[in-house]
């Protein structure tokens, strides 16, 4: 249609603005200089008749909540019609269950008393979610159906739309080349084409009778039926079709976190479907694992297999006693977080320890066919006799026989992960395109399970049958892992590896596929049954544990203690000639006799589930063996000093004697499970008792036990022969300095202790305590970041909790609030300066966001927890740091302390490692303790109902206002920190509100009288500062202008989110003072 002169258009058409709210809005972001210096270059590039409005001085807000009570107490019902709907209370406090993958929760063992860093840390894995709601946006779906970008595919799943014009004839050619006529309604007598007047009806075809016209039916009956047939096919995402919205133009949506869950990897499915070699003469055992090559790295723990026939089961059968469901397995889940093209399956094969070298034992194999008949069936009959003799006398014994590698190159494609990468670059918002690439690593690597899809395993992976014809012979010299890799380097370098390794001819194969995400009958490394897991199968899959390459950034969800031991090599070169044929015997021990053996050692294939004790594989005639065992054991909730790991050395004697025993005892060493109270892992290299162990070993490392009389008889003179690593994988013990410290005082304010405790490799006393732990909170950002995150749910949880929990020690009163203050600001600072971690479109960080709207729940405050000591005089009962000033005058501090400030909120602060450096901070903060500004409470809950008139007792100390009150008193770094992360500490207020509303049932009472005046006047204060911060960084270059948007939509949710719990008429005054904040004339000024 031809547009009309501006002339002839109607006047409102005129008026009508054309322009994206992308467009105005920057005019209202940006200060005067640059905004007219903007709408000159819009008008001179094509947009010569935007006009915007002028700025206006916002009115005078009413007293809101004194109007609408008063209108609805005359009960003048028409005006409040007019007025609308006013919901009590748009914000929801409502507990999910988590979702569980087992059928069982993951939980310590029953009838222990844990210890109460234990029992915290089980509480956070299964307590429910607390999330805050709005009662009237609609369910978390829908907003999470705006924010996936599901539409891309919506289109595809509707019906078809079928007109009338498409249903008409027009296959003739005639018809498609000339105009369309209206069909004939009816042909009288040939006279050709009547009009609709004259046409017959008795022709045409009635109408559907309407049936039940004439009955009576009750108005409720007929609403009902019209309320269905309403809801009938009904669409259930009205506006899915509409376009996307411009990521620029959403700043109004606030996506919702994602939820806290276990992490898991890319997973693939293994099946072994066969083993057989040229000849069947004895049982063989498989086992298979994942190796990074280039990374020189095990990434996860062994998957063990039996595939023998049952005549072969019944050689070992006197050797086991049960038979357990979960031990006959055959296919196996790897998760595989950094796919790599240099991953190989390598699948081991042991066999029952027999007479003589590994290549006399494969012998038979390489020169014996099945085939050949004759001899060569004498040949194998005689081999299965001697094989059973061997299972009968020396079934629990093993030795290495054979392995092969499969490479996983083809199922692992990189160079998809790369384009993945550069297709989210053109998608990311407005950051630069290293910060694009690390968004998007990130969030592939980090804190999500990678889909197999987006890697290149998906689309095209089809389940592949592999076949292994020959197996490299294990070479006794060379068992180590250091070795395997250098075969895997050979293999994947030439073929030279099978010309210079014996192979030996066989036949394994095996099924590779996707893992689905549903798997019935599956089992979690710790053999807990995985939803749905019917109870008539015989044969369940297993999921293997992961060891990922590089760190893995996803907070611990559900329990998991799980201890890896690794024999590595003895040496007993110069022990008596009798030490040849060695095994160790390795048991998890809580005491010194022989009953103290603890079930707790996961069984291999075919056997019991636990075990007490497990030998490794026998490499015959070696003195100084090297071992390749994998030991995995279930770690007791509770452990103490008793707990330890034995070793027993022994002498196999593959010979039969009269009279002589299978087993020579050679010697024992011990690790103890515990140092200093902390778990032990790493490597050691322990020393070798040749003795009888003497009374209350295990209280003492090998290395350092005193003396005895009489001696020990220790071989190579107490020197270090025997070599194991032990690893953790645990969701309870933290394996770091700084947090362990600080766990470990927590604990010791909330239960009785004797003084003085051992924390790590030092010894604090009662009058020391505060002192550390003060010190131990400041130094907590210096942790490792990875188990800072592992366990960053805890932490949080702890820090708030010390925020509000008052502390009598030693007789004194106790200050934290401010210390757990500036370490969570220090925490969320070098959580959203991590290139590892992901961010959202506003620039949250994703732990952080998930951390508030599914963990956070206001702190449980502890009842008796004055330390010993005589109880001091409570303070004056009320904030008392700073003294209660006015708003403006603590505004006009915070903007001087701003423009003092000599620090670069853009680096990282680095942490020394010094004590002193640390100490003469943390002294400079409690050099007077008449200043501390701790707001005591004795016992009971945090949010008993007060009167807000009267003045705060000492007894009720509430999390929103003591997070309020450090948000205003904060200064220099910790300041410039807390409005950069504003939303984190906006969403924490809004929550914790949110709660103590819910909680202290006030819901039917006046909003005026829902939250201390004090409280309101932090809240002033700080929309003030944040106001004041804004105006501030648009006159500064570009990048200060993105964070200043940032702060904007922050401050812009965090008064939304006042409406729904505050007086609305105090939340319409910040909204005022903020747009008189941003008017040209206050900005000139």
């Amino acid at each position: 249609m031809a547009t009309l002169p501006s002339a002839e258009r109607r006047a409102f058409a005129l008026k009508i603005n054309r322009y994206s709210s992308a467009e105005i809005r920057k005019q209202f972001t940006l200060p005067p200089n640059l905004g007219q210096y903007h709408r000159q270059s819009i008008s001179t590039s094509g947009f010569p008749s935007l006009q915007l409005p002028q700025f206006y001085d916002p009115v005078e807000p009413v007293d809101f909540e004194g109007l609408l009570m008063t209108h609805l107490n005359s009960l003048d019902v028409q005006l409040a019609q007019d007025l609308g709907d006013f919901t009590d209370d748009d914000l929801d406090v409502v507990f999910t269950p988590k979702e569980c993958r087992t059928l069982q929760p993951s939980l310590p063992e029953e009838g222990v008393e844990l210890d109460p860093h234990v029992r915290d840390c089980v509480q956070t894995y299964i307590r429910e979610w607390l999330i805050v709601n709005r009662k009237n946006q609609g369910s978390p779906e829908i907003c999470g159906f705006k924010k996936t970008g599901s539409r891309k595919d919506f289109h595809k799943t509707l019906p078809k739309q079928t007109f009338e014009s498409e249903t008409l004839e027009c296959s003739e050619p005639t018809a498609q080349a000339g105009p369309r006529h209206l069909n004939v309604l009816c042909d009288v007598s040939g006279k050709g084409p009547v009009t609709a007047c004259d046409f017959d009806l008795r022709s045409l075809q009635p109408d559907k009778r309407l049936e039940n016209l004439l009955e009576q039916v009750s108005a409720e009956d007929f609403e009902k039926q019209n309320e269905e047939a309403r809801r009938t096919n009904r669409q259930a995402e009205l506006f899915a079709l509409y376009p996307s919205v411009d990521e620029e133009d959403a700043v109004e949506i606030r996506p919702v976190p994602e939820c806290p869950k276990e992490h898991l990897g890319n997973r693939i499915l293994v099946k072994l479907l066969t083993l057989k070699f040229e000849i069947e003469i004895e049982p063989l055992f498989a086992s298979i694992a994942l190796y990074d090559v280039k990374e020189r790295k095990k990434i996860s723990e062994n998957f063990h297999c039996d595939l023998n026939s049952d005549q072969f089961k019944g050689f070992l059968r006197a050797h086991t006693p049960s038979v357990a469901a979960s031990s006959q397995a055959r296919s196996a889940v790897f998760s595989v977080t950094y796919p790599s093209s240099d991953i190989y399956l390598v699948v081991k094969i042991e066999k029952v320890l027999q007479q003589g070298e590994i290549g006399d034992c494969a012998e038979p194999y390489l020169v014996i066919k099945e085939s050949d008949g004759g001899k060569s069936k004498e040949k194998i009959e005689k081999l299965k006799l001697q094989a059973e003799s061997f299972c009968q006398r020396l079934g629990k014994y093993r030795m290495p026989f054979a392995w092969a590698p499969i490479s996983l190159s083809s199922f692992f494609n990189v160079s998809t992960l790369e384009r993945e990468v550069t297709d989210v670059d053109s998608v990311v918002g407005r950051s630069s395109v290293g910060e694009r690439r690390t968004l998007a690593q990130s969030r592939r690597l980090s804190e999500r399970a990678l889909s197999l899809e987006e890697n290149g395993v998906g689309s095209n992976f089809k389940t592949s049958t592999l076949s292994v014809s020959s197996f490299f012979k294990q070479e006794g010299d060379r068992l180590s892992d250091e070795d395997l890799f250098k075969f895997l380097a050979d293999y994947k370098r030439s073929s030279s590896l099978q010309r210079r390794v014996k192979s030996i001819p066989g036949l394994l194969r095996l099924e590779i596929s996707t893992a689905p995400e549903i798997i019935n009958c599956c089992l979690t490394p710790e053999m807990l049954p995985v939803k749905p897991f019917p109870e008539n199968r015989t044969r369940p899959h297993k999921e293997i544990l992961e060891f990922p390459t590089r760190e893995v950034y996803v907070p611990h969800t559900v329990y998991r203690n799980l201890l890896y031991v690794y024999p590595q090599r003895l040496n007993f070169v110069n022990k008596l000639a009798s030490a040849r044929n060695i095994t160790i015997k390795i048991q998890f021990m809580c005491g010194e006799d022989a009953s103290s053996a603890m079930p707790v050692i996961f069984g291999k294939s075919s056997g019991p589930e636990f075990l007490q004790e497990v030998y490794t594989a026998v490499t015959y005639h070696n003195k100084s063996p090297d071992f390749y065992e994998e030991v995995k054991i279930k770690l007791p909730a509770k452990l103490t000093v008793n707990h330890h790991l034995l070793f027993t050395f022994y002498h196999i004697s593959c010979q039969q004697k009269q009279g002589a025993s299978v087993e020579t005892l050679l010697g024992y060493s011990w690790l103890p499970i515990l140092l200093n109270e902390r778990l032990q892992t790493g490597s050691y290299c322990l020393p070798v008792a040749l003795e009888k162990l003497p009374p209350n070993y295990s209280m003492h490392s090998a290395e350092k036990v005193p003396l005895q009389n009489p001696p020990i008889k220790w071989a190579e003179g107490h020197k270090g022969v025997f070599n194991i690593e032990v690893q953790a994988v645990s969701s309870v013990h933290t394996q770091d300095n700084h947090l362990e410290k600080f766990f470990t005082l927590c604990h010791s304010l909330e239960s009785q202790v004797t003084f003085p405790i051992r924390v790590l490799d030092q010894k604090i006393s009662e009058m020391a305590l505060e002192h550390e732990l003060k010190l131990s909170i400041i130094c907590l950002n210096s942790s490792r970041l990875e188990p800072l995150v592992l366990f960053l749910h805890l932490v949080l949880d702890k820090l708030f909790q010390l925020s509000v929990q008052p502390m009598v020690i030693a007789g004194q009163t106790a200050n934290f609030s401010q210390f757990a203050f500036e370490s969570v600001v220090a925490i969320a600072n070098s959580l959203h300066n991590s290139k590892d971690l992901s961010k959202d479109q506003h620039g949250r960080n994703c732990l952080l966001a998930s951390y508030v709207h599914y963990v956070f729940r206001l702190p449980e405050l502890q009842r008796d927890v004055p330390k010993s000591g005589a109880p001091t005089a409570l303070p004056d009962p009320r904030y008392h740091t700073y003294g209660r000033t006015s708003a403006a005058a603590v505004s006009s501090k915070l903007l001087q302390a701003r423009v003092m400030s000599s620090s670069n909120p853009d680096l990282a602060g680095t942490h020394s490692a010094a004590d002193e450096e640390v100490k003469n901070v943390m002294s400079s903060k409690i050099a007077d303790r008449n200043c501390s500004r701790m707001s005591y409470y004795c016992s009971g809950n945090s949010d008993v109902p007060s009167s807000t008139t009267a003045p705060r007792p000492a007894s009720k100390k509430h999390f929103h206002e003591e997070l309020a009150l450090q948000m205003v008193v904060s200064t220099g770094m910790v300041r410039e920190t807390v409005f950069k992360y504003a939303w984190f500490f906006f969403e924490l207020l809004v929550k914790s509100m949110a709660q103590h509303v819910h909680n202290m049932d006030k819901r039917d009472s006046f909003r005026r009288t829902r939250f201390s005046d004090r409280f309101m006047d932090d809240i002033t204060t700080i929309v003030n500062v944040v106001t004041s911060e804004i105006a501030a960084l648009l006159v500064k270059p570009q990048k200060e202008n993105e964070q200043a948007e940032k702060m904007n939509i922050s401050l812009a949710f965090f008064l939304y989110d006042l409406l729904s719990l505050m007086d609305r008429g105090f939340v319409f005054n910040l909204i005022r003072h903020y747009c008189n904040q941003g008017s040209p004339e206050k900005e000139a000024e």
